[in-house]
This record gives C-alpha cells, structure tokens and sequence, in this order.
C-alpha cells in the first residue's frame, strides 16, 4: 500500500509551545482514525519510522510527535520519571484534539506506545481529551516504587537511560562536544570506552555533568528523592474514561503493570473504562515490537512469538474502527505460562483459584552455594541455626543481564560458588507445579549494619541444571516499614522483613527444582547498600555487614507462592 508521509507538522499547545510530528497514512482518499504516540526518543529515529508507515498500512493516520523539549519540538524538557514537575498531562490533551482536526482524521484518536511513550498516555488520560477513544499502553508500572523496589535504585537502567539516551538530545541542544553522537553510539562507548565505570563511581551525586550534558539537575533530583511515587496512576483511574490494553513481559522491569489493570476494573471512571481493560504478558524483556520466542537463553516456544502490529490493529480495529473484530472476544488477561510454554486467558489478577503455598527454608547452617545444604519445603521448620554470610559492597553480587540493563533470562549457573548467597531449593518434583501471581518473602533476618538490603530470588532449577531466574525482589532496611518515615536498624537485632516479589507465571515441570535465593546485592540492576545507614548517594564510605538469615520454629522464614491447580 502507498503511504503519504508528512515530516514535522506544528502543532501549539496552550501556552504558544510549538510540539512537531511526522505522520503518515494511506495514499488513497479519505479520512482514517488516529494513532498517536508521543515520544522523548526522536520520531524520526528508524524504530520510529519503521512502525509509522506499518501502523499507516492497514488504515491509520499514525501521528509520531516528539514531546516537548525533545528534537524536533520547541521548549524544555522535564522528565517526568524524575518528578511530578512536567508539562505532559497538559501536553497530551492539546496533542490529542490537534490530531483529531487533522485534515485525513475521522476524529476518533487512540494512544500507543511503549516505556517512557506508555507513561505519557498515562499522564494525559485523567484529563479525558474528549476525542481520545482508547489506549495501548505498553511497559510501564502504576506505581514508581513497583519498579524503584523499596526505594532501590534501579542504577544500570536509570543511569544507562539518562546518559546514554536522555542526553544524547540535550547534548545537541547545548552544542556539546557529545552533541554528533547518536544513542547507539553513546552506549557503545558506555560499554567499550568508558568499561561501564559510571556505574562504579561515588558518590553518585557527584557524576560530573559532563558525563550527562543537560540531565545532571534532573539527575540528582532522582537520587535526592526516587523513593516516592510521582507517578501516582492508581489514586487517577477514577479520572479514567477509556479502554486500555496493556502490555509487558515478565522480564520487563515494568511488570507492575498489573497495577493499572486493577486500579481500573476497580476504580476506573465509568462501567464502559472499567469493563473493557487488558492485558498480555509474554515471556519477553522490555519492548514492545521484538515479542520473540527466544529471550536470553531461553526458547520458549513459537507460541511466544507475536506481533505487535497483529495485536494492536485488533484493538484498535475494535474501537476505532467500531468493528468487533477478535479483540472482541479476548479475555482481559492473555498471559503466557513459560515452562508450560502456553498461552491462557485469565479474568481477574490475582486468579481466583489461587492456592497460596508456603515454603520453608530450611539448613544445618549451611546454605551457601559452596556448602549447598539449604533446602525448601512445606515443613515448618524446628530448631535449626541460622544461616551467615558476608555481603560487601566492594565485592557485590553481580546482575546478569543485557548491556542496556535489561532484565532477560540467563543461566545463573555464572554465579556459582560464591558464599554471600543462600541457596534453599526443594528436592527434584515428582509433579508439574504452576506458580502465577505475585509473591511474598517472610524474612527473619540481622545484619551487623545499620542499614542493608535483602535480596530475594524465584528460579527455576532444569534437570540438566540450567538456573533460569524467574523474578526477584528487595528490601532496603530502612525503609522496612515506610518510605515517609526510614528507620535504622539497631545493629544485631532481628527483624522480620516482608518483601514483595515481582509476580511471575512458570509451571516448574517434573525433574525441575524450586529455588529460593536469599542474598544482599544484585548489581548493578540495584544500587549498592553502603552498610553505613548514610546516605548512599552523597558518601563514597562501603563497609562489610554480617547478615544472619533466621529459619526456626520461632522465626520461619518462608516464601508464599502463588500455586495454581
């Protein structure tokens, strides 16, 4: 099919602020519905104009703007993942009802994207443009702190994103030395030229601007106050009027995702909003267009393979077009079962049938991966010593994952024998054991620190011994009880923790193991905990801590799984 494309139209937005877009569509005459996807990552970026022309082929007008501040469009740039401060929500109503008066418009206006792109549909939707109709909002949590797990930094990705992709524009804005490099080019010398040692460097506050040209104040807002949810999409939904599809991986950083999917059958602002949301969650990473079957290390089967451009003319088709279509006859959850390798449709999160199963940990004190004595049951545990290990910030644990800091499957066998991390794992099952929904660690555990993570980790334990980690969660100390009001812990005293896990759907197949990981770094996916009980972005100060992991009749540390029948 011929596209007509139309390169940086104008469009003003309230206060004189002039925003451009690209659009396409077909060549033929008439007037088509909307897709609009408004972005910080240049709209005439090839991914970018790859998807337009697409999208334009089956019979939209694909409006791809870049926001304010951003390339092609005028004013400043506020991230909005750096603090409520910004433009978008006003933005993205005056955005919308321009694109619905374009000329080739039939005024019927959905939004798409993915990341950063999802989060804008999010920030403009309470302020119900009236001729938006629908969304599909791709990766992006409801709640910050669903990704900042408890109030951690994601550093690997927050500052690979900041330098090597928010700067990358404002270096050129400032006519900075950085200023020819383009992003696949500031992330190679990231990982070749620079040996990743911005991630190493303390204190974090003091990264020098001039490895960050143009972010550096909005970068050390972040760290000054990253524990608070700016995003605050849950308590909006009741300003929601609109379908919205959804859609993640359960590798993807973002998997909170399943936050707006009950805030908005719960609390959505009308029955037609409420009734009407979806989500699919495959076995992927974060993105939106590369739904493969192979992920990391892992094949999961050519059912995992899919198409974003299938998917998303669906719904669109089912509310733009007003034509049923199979949209009409999708569940509200698609989510693949990995292990099984299958696709289900599910109605509610979490599943009503849910059968929440404990699991023991259990040793002689001796769980670490050298000793291997640790294991996982149902059994509620006796006297039993504690297990002890030595977390140092100067020797952490490291993540295994993609350059751009991405989570993925890979095999963890890369991180054995090391002695800070405990290893409780159930003898080989005789039976399938599904595991979908979130998860929850009770943690009975000290540290010799005033304040120190714990890190939780679900794998999946293969028969020929590959470890496919399946989601992870964390605790920073301090914040054990409420990010408005940290606590210290006193030295030595024991605490019970309780820390949320990112949920995860894996059927463990016979032969396979149940694994339970308990340590205290996983870096640079999280940013280290400097024992000190300071504050970990203005000191470059790194002391050891003795952490002691209780599983006694007094203090059973366990893990809650989601089991499915």
């Amino acid at each position: 099919m011929s596209i007509t494309t139309h390169i940086d139209l104008e469009a003003p937005m309230r206060d004189g602020t002039v925003l451009r877009a690209d659009a396409y569509h077909p060549s033929a005459d008439g007037k088509y519905p909307v897709l609009l996807c408004r972005t910080p990552y240049d709209k005439s970026a090839e991914k970018q104009t790859e998807i337009g022309p697409k999208l334009a082929a089956r019979g939209y007008l694909v409006v791809m703007q870049d926001v304010r501040g951003r390339y092609a469009s005028d004013g400043d740039f506020r991230p909005g993942f750096y603090s409520a401060e910004n433009d978008d929500a006003e933005d993205g109503y005056d955005s919308v009802e321009w694109a619905a008066l374009l000329p080739w418009s039939n005024g019927r206006v959905g939004t798409f994207g993915n990341s950063y792109d999802g989060w804008l549909q999010w920030e403009l939707a309470p302020t119900r443009p009236p001729h938006l109709v629908a969304m599909l909002a791709s990766g992006i949590t409801a709640n910050l702190l669903d990704r900042e797990l408890s109030g951690v930094l994601r550093l690997g990705r927050v500052l690979e994103w900041t330098m090597n992709n928010l700067s990358v524009d404002t270096a050129r804005r400032l006519d900075h030395p950085y200023k020819t490099r383009d992003m696949d080019e500031s992330s190679r010398r990231f990982v070749e030229q620079d040996r990743n040692k911005w991630l190493w460097y303390l204190p974090l506050m003091d990264i020098p601007d001039e490895s960050m040209p143009g972010m550096g104040s909005h970068w050390r807002r972040w760290l000054a106050d990253h524990a608070t949810d700016h995003f605050r999409f849950q308590q909006k939904a009741s300003e929601v009027a609109v379908p919205v599809l959804g859609t993640a991986g359960w590798y993807d950083q973002q998997i909170g995702i399943f936050g707006h999917f009950t805030g908005m059958t719960q609390n959505g602002r009308t029955e037609r909003a409420r009734q009407n949301q979806h989500l699919i969650i495959g076995p992927w990473t974060h993105t939106l267009h590369n739904l493969d079957r192979c992920v990391g290390d892992v094949d999961f089967g050519a059912d995992a393979q899919c198409s974003f451009y299938d998917f998303a003319d669906a719904w669109f088709t089912r509310w733009l077009k007003e034509d049923p279509g199979p949209a009409d006859e999708w569940p509200p959850l698609q989510l693949f079962v990995m292990g099984a390798n299958l696709w289900r449709g599910e109605h509610e999160w979490p599943l009503a049938r849910t059968n929440y199963t404990c699991l023991y940990l259990h040793s002689e004190g001796m769980a670490d991966a050298h000793s291997g004595g640790g294991t996982l049951s149902e059994a509620e545990p006796g006297d039993e010593p504690q297990d002890q290990y030595v977390y140092d910030p100067r020797d952490p644990l490291m993540t295994l994952y993609t350059p751009g800091g991405q989570q993925v499957p890979l095999d963890q066998r890369a991180l054995a024998g090391r002695r800070d991390v405990m290893i409780y794992q159930t003898p080989p099952l005789a039976e399938p054991v599904e595991v979908t929904g979130p998860i929850e660690m009770k943690l009975w555990a000290s540290s010799s620190a005033r304040d120190t993570d714990f890190v939780v980790k679900l794998l999946d334990v293969w028969s020929d011994g590959f470890v496919q980690e399946l989601c992870h969660g964390i605790v920073r100390a301090r914040y054990r009880h409420s990010f408005d009001a940290p606590s210290l812990l006193e030295p030595g005293g024991i605490y019970e923790y309780t820390i949320r896990v990112n949920p995860t759907s894996n059927q463990f197949q016979p032969g396979h193991r149940i694994r339970l990981d308990v340590t205290s770094s996983d870096f640079p996916n999280f940013d280290r905990n400097h024992n000190t009980g300071g504050d970990d972005y203005r000191e470059d100060t790194l002391v050891a801590a003795r952490q002691r992991i209780f599983h006694d009749r007094d203090r059973p540390s366990h893990v809650i799984l989601p089991v499915i029948p």
